[in-house]
């Protein structure tokens, strides 16, 4: 019950998403959990940008004027009169986050793709109309704009194949059938040649949805192996200034992180008494020590031996318990990295402050005068650097 009243809470917008996510998800004839994590990349291949948006309504503005201009009917001046209210619905929030430099928010773009298969029946029941009133130039103007049609279908929405080629049958299907009936059905001929062209296009819509998904997984794997260190795993430099990023738009403008900054003692000797190899099977298990000790809080590998956790939603206090507590488990020995246990140890350098308009650089900054603190009193042990200095 506590569940179906928080659903009926929910703005009307909200629920709508719900049920168009997971239809979206199918679209894209992907795993479920790949097309999830590829939603905001998917949608940004299927959204227009305004320019190409303009040009393209234009286009459809201008089959259902010259329906209106040459028959004269009812039915033209409601298509034409629809076709101005949707597309400017389509237009507004498009150029508004264009011109706050930002793309469109996914449940917005999700019903704007909605909005775009409705418009785009109705051009095609728009279409068929017009072949049978049988009057030859508009019915040339309408062949060219279906065929104009399926081929932007084919292209713009190849990252949906399964919602283009539903779209592409259900457009064409009308049309195909006017212009077989058009003329006392002299355009038999006609209609099988369009039928001909949509499945050679259909066939190029597939085509390029496997082109667009390798392309998109490839992107991610650069990205992935940009911010990723390649021995341990962890996040990288860039990975921090990520997700750093991240933290700062989840963040309240006066929201505090701790850094902890972590440097191993001892992996010179590591690397001289042990070797190289050995030296990196250390730092592998440092990084799951690290990752264990800290879950859920980020941390990563600058370089060398030196690794960063940020923390947030945690106090002072907790955040010298989680020092502390790394400081243990990197004491221990290591026993499957040499021939012998190896023994590293660690410092760490804490350093407090407000996450907002905060470079990585001037965060780590504070945390290295930290753990410079924890080396100079012996290391093996965790130091709390002075409060990170407010910028201005």
């Amino acid at each position: 019950m506590q569940k179906t009243r928080r659903i009926r809470q929910q703005p009307r917008f909200a629920r709508v998403d719900a049920l168009l996510c997971p239809l979206f998800d199918w679209f894209t004839a992907l795993p479920r959990e790949e097309a999830a994590s590829f939603r905001s990349e998917i949608m940004a291949t299927v959204m227009l940008r305004p320019v190409p948006l303009i040009l393209s309504s234009l286009g459809i503005l201008l089959m259902s004027a010259t329906a209106m201009v040459v028959t004269h009917a009812r039915w033209a001046a409601v298509w034409f009169g629809i076709d101005l209210v949707v597309l400017l619905v389509r237009l507004v929030p498009t150029i508004r986050h264009e011109r706050r430099g930002g793309a469109l928010p996914d449940p917005v773009a999700r019903l704007i793709v909605c909005l775009a298969f409705c418009l785009l029946l109705m051009f095609s029941l728009g279409c068929s109309a017009a072949v049978l009133t049988e009057q030859k130039p508009l019915a040339i103007v309408a062949t060219a704009s279906m065929m104009g049609l399926v081929a932007g279908l084919a292209t713009r929405w190849a990252a949906l194949p399964r919602l283009a080629l539903t779209a592409v049958v259900l457009f064409v299907t009308p049309f195909c059938c006017a212009v077989a009936t058009a003329a006392q059905g002299g355009l038999r001929a006609g209609a099988i040649q369009v039928a001909m062209i949509v499945v050679s296009v259909a066939a190029l819509s597939v085509q390029n949805r496997t082109t667009l998904i390798a392309l998109l997984r490839a992107e991610r794997r650069n990205g992935v192996l940009a911010t990723t260190d390649t021995l341990t795993g962890l996040p990288n430099r860039a990975g921090l200034i990520a997700a750093l990023a991240r933290i700062r738009a989840l963040s309240l403008p006066d929201s505090e992180i701790a850094t902890l900054f972590i440097d191993l003692d001892a992996f010179k000797a590591i690397n001289d008494r042990h070797g190289h190899s050995a030296g990196d099977r250390v730092l592998v298990a440092v990084a799951q020590r690290l990752q264990a000790a800290v879950r859920p809080h980020f941390v990563c590998r600058l370089g060398g031996d030196e690794f960063v956790v940020l923390a947030t939603g945690i106090d002072r206090t907790n955040a010298t318990f989680l020092a502390r507590r790394i400081v243990e488990q990197l004491e221990q020995p290591f026993e499957d990295c040499s021939d012998r246990p190896v023994l590293a140890g660690a410092s760490v350098g804490i350093a407090f402050g407000p996450v907002a308009d905060r470079g990585a650089d001037q965060i780590l900054a504070d945390a290295d005068v930290a753990l410079y603190l924890a080396k100079e009193a012996g290391g093996g042990r965790h130091a709390i650097g002075s409060a990170i200095r407010a910028t201005g």
